[in-house]
């Protein structure tokens, strides 16, 4: 096996099927405790300028506000959760890091039973457009890319956090995803350099800024299910506990290099999906 063209191979049905993979991830939530904050603070400013007779016009638009946000607590909207099912992460995990051929894991078989049942396949796209409609109508999620292969690492990365062969291995994975989203050629994987002061062009420059070694929030003040892909994470520390893991796979890509001809790569063995680069 040759490990570059296995990576490749794994990547490139991430790639075509990460609406599907992610659209198990989806959660109907209500903010509840936010909604409610929310409404406490119109209604308190609705007693101050309640005084002033003049301010009919700014009146009606809080009482519509809060009206909206009272709708807001009996509407179920879709989310892309952060927390899965152990079970899930586990099937996530055995594709992208696993001895068994892509073909006999469980995601694979999963998702492809999902394709080749016309009822069950509309159900997720609806689920899929209707979590893309919700993060279109929010300005600053509007040009944020919602089902990446990037989300689909981090479940297991957050799982093994403080294991380096796994880290190792997903980097392979991170910096081919750096290369489809951003056209970014470079050496590294989830992390940048820290002293790395390149602008770089995400489709979440709108939440995060990088200045060197520092990332800096903008105005989107995220939810409580959702955690946002974030592409200009420096790493701080080391908090290495493990090196062992249960794979030859893992274990040969984590002692691999980067693929150094991704361009060539990709447009080789991504044939169904054409890259490009988003511009804001």
């Amino acid at each position: 096996m040759d490990i570059h063209d296995e990576l490749l191979k794994r990547y490139k049905y991430l790639y075509d099927n990460k609406e599907l993979i992610l659209a198990n991830c989806i959660v109907y939530g209500i903010e509840e405790k936010y909604i409610k904050q929310k409404i406490k603070e119109l209604k308190i400013n609705l007693k101050r300028i309640n005084k002033n007779p003049e301010n009919q016009t700014l009146i009606d638009l809080v009482n519509h506000t809060i009206s909206a946000y009272k709708e807001d607590l009996n509407k179920p909207k879709p989310y892309l959760s952060s927390k899965i099912s152990d079970d899930y992460i586990d099937m996530l995990e055995e594709l992208i890091l696993g001895d068994v051929d892509l073909e006999e894991t469980r995601l694979y078989r999963f998702i492809e039973n999902i394709k080749e049942n016309n009822e069950l396949l509309a159900e997720y796209n609806s689920m899929i457009n209707d979590l893309e409609e919700r993060r279109n109508n929010n300005r600053h999620l509007k040009n944020v890319l919602t089902f990446t292969v990037w989300k689909i690492l981090s479940y297991v990365r957050k799982k093994y956090s403080s294991n380096a062969t796994v880290s190792l291995a997903l980097d392979k994975y991170y910096n081919l995803d750096r290369f489809t989203i951003a056209n970014d050629d470079c050496s590294y994987g989830y992390y940048i350099p820290s002293d790395d002061g390149i602008s770089y062009n995400y489709p979440n420059s709108t939440l995060y800024a990088c200045a060197y070694d520092s990332c800096v929030a903008f105005n989107y003040r995220g939810n409580e299910f959702e955690e946002e892909d974030n592409y200009y994470a420096s790493k701080l520390d080391d908090k290495i506990t493990s090196v062992f893991y249960p794979s030859q796979f893992a274990n040969n890509l984590a002692s691999s290099e980067m693929i150094h001809n991704k361009k060539e790569k990709m447009l080789e063995n991504i044939k169904t999906k054409t890259i490009t680069t988003i511009s804001l």
